[in-house]
């Protein structure tokens, strides 16, 4: 395929928009962590320390109620740590996959999804191409979780020659590609950035 001038140009046009929206994403999740943590956990916690004072002058089924309470509680900050894992620019120091999968932990908490992840955890991609890989795939794995009914969602990657494969699958209802469902923004900026 021969790309003329004005096609590279709209291809440059196109991934400078595309790096810029990944600077105002990243910004905007690294704020949205930042909020929950100093925030709605720190409410809970200070919540937890209340309890704390309350068990020790209860007994018998206040006592239970007030643990229950807690256990409820503390499970909530454990949610909300991995929802800021989650938010949080991606650490690549440790490859693609190590990052896809601690990612796919804090989305698939709780939830009766298996996932798993096969293949090499670093794979020889470009800074940037990481980057775009990472968050081509956290929009894919949101999908997966919110969408499709899976019991099973693998993810896995494969080098092969000189390029990387980056697969997505599950056991769920829903569309057979990215093509289907061309109206849903995650969608389309998926795409637009594979295409980038």
């Amino acid at each position: 395929m021969v790309l003329t001038g004005s096609a590279l140009q709209l291809s440059d046009e196109l991934r400078g928009l595309l790096e810029q929206l990944a600077g105002i994403e990243t910004r905007e999740r690294t704020v949205l962590a930042e909020v929950i943590h100093d925030e709605p956990i720190q409410l809970i916690v200070a919540a937890l320390l209340r309890i704390d004072l309350l068990h020790a002058r209860s007994a018998g089924d206040e006592a239970e109620q007030l643990d229950g309470i807690a256990v409820l509680l503390e499970s909530s900050v454990h949610r909300l740590r991995r929802l800021i894992v989650a938010l949080s620019p991606p650490d690549l120091t440790d490859g693609l996959g190590s990052a896809l999968r601690v990612l796919a932990e804090g989305i698939f908490v709780d939830a009766a999804t298996q996932f798993r992840i096969t293949g090499p955890m670093r794979v020889r991609l470009p800074a940037t191409a990481e980057e775009t890989a990472f968050r081509i795939f956290r929009e894919a794995m949101v999908n997966a979780r919110k969408h499709s009914s899976a019991s099973n969602v693998t993810l896995q990657l494969d080098a092969q020659d000189a390029a990387v494969v980056v697969t997505l699958t599950d056991d769920g209802v829903g569309s057979n590609g990215l093509d289907a469902d061309l109206g849903h923004l995650g969608t389309a900026t998926m795409l637009a950035r594979a295409k980038a």
